[in-house]
């Protein structure tokens, strides 16, 4: 989540699903893909990740698992309505409240459950979540519910749950770029499995004015820095744009032309109280590890799969 205004406050959530694929783990697999899980929040403590929902497969690696990952977590992992099946009691906080330089930020999470984790009830996911909305929402700017569901799910959600802002759904096949807004919620779906990051980028001032999608706007600012960008390569050091094409007419109106476009989609922006707009951000092999989490990644390896990396580099 990355603020419109002058300056920033970038967070890294996650809505649940993060931990393993299924709401199951194969005997076989066990031990191997709870070290992957291992990983997932070891990465996440050196990224600084500020809050995890607990997604119903989160908790395929039973309940001493997922307590103990909660243990690892430098970040609150929330669940209002996950239990503990034996004692009724629920696992986690409900919710939980980040500052940033100029806002307050409430997010609170729920999940609908599902009868194949034998050690875990769920209560009415959304009574807990109103529950929770009542209980923060004068200490708050700005309500995040972190959904793990289906569109069943979401639409009791958006019907029935009053004071959220954005619903961040996990548990979605679909990647929706343009979110969709009902009655003053907005819904941001990213898809599954890790393959997309979702870039929310919000500026909120006035605490009355509805939220206003700019993707149009940042659309074409980013085009223009593109355009500008590619033109600038093999620039002398400090040599402006214009100074370079000074012979170029045609080409010094498509730089005056992008600059003006950029200002004037910027200002627009800044011109309107409330405004959102999501970035999916593909992760694929384009995206490098940073040096840390390549580091984790080496750890964490399973034996096997290092084996066969050994043997690889053998044979050359």
């Amino acid at each position: 989540m990355k603020g419109l205004a002058e300056t920033e406050a970038v967070y890294l959530v996650d809505a649940g699903d993060a931990l393993f694929k299924h709401p199951y783990v194969a005997e076989a697999q066990r031990d191997h893909l709870k070290e992957t899980a291992r990983a997932i929040i070891a990465s996440y403590n050196i990224m600084e990740c500020q809050v995890m929902n607990v997604g119903t497969n989160d908790l395929a690696g039973g309940l001493d698992f997922i307590l103990e990952m909660n243990d690892l977590a430098n970040f609150p992992i929330i669940s209002a309505n996950t239990k503990d099946a034996n004692t009724n009691k629920f696992l986690f906080e409900p919710y939980t409240i980040v500052e940033t330089h100029d806002q307050t930020l409430g997010f609170i999470g729920i999940t609908k459950g599902d009868p194949r984790v034998k050690e875990f009830a769920f209560s009415d996911p959304i009574e807990a979540a109103q529950n929770a909305i009542d209980e923060i929402k004068d200490k708050v700017d700005l309500i995040f519910l972190m959904t793990n569901g289906d569109d069943k799910l979401e639409r009791s959600v958006v019907a029935e749950v009053k004071g959220i802002n954005f619903v961040i759904r996990s548990k979605t096949g679909s990647l929706q770029r343009n979110p969709k807004q009902k009655d003053g919620t907005t819904i941001i779906r990213i898809g599954k499995q890790g393959k997309y990051a979702g870039v929310l980028r919000i500026r909120n001032v006035d605490p009355v004015s509805q939220m206003k999608n700019v993707s149009s706007q940042y659309t074409r600012i980013k085009f223009a820095d593109n355009r500008l960008k590619a033109m600038s390569r093999g620039l002398e050091e400090g040599m402006t744009l214009e100074e370079h094409f000074a012979e170029d007419e045609n080409r010094l109106k498509l730089i005056a032309r992008l600059r003006d476009e950029r200002k004037t989609n910027v200002d627009l922006i800044k011109k309107l109280k409330n405004s959102y707009f999501l970035e999916p951000i593909p992760l694929n092999d384009k995206i490098e590890d940073t040096p840390e989490i390549a580091m984790i990644v080496k750890d964490y390896m399973p034996d096997e799969t290092k084996k066969a990396e050994k043997d690889n580099h053998k044979g050359h």
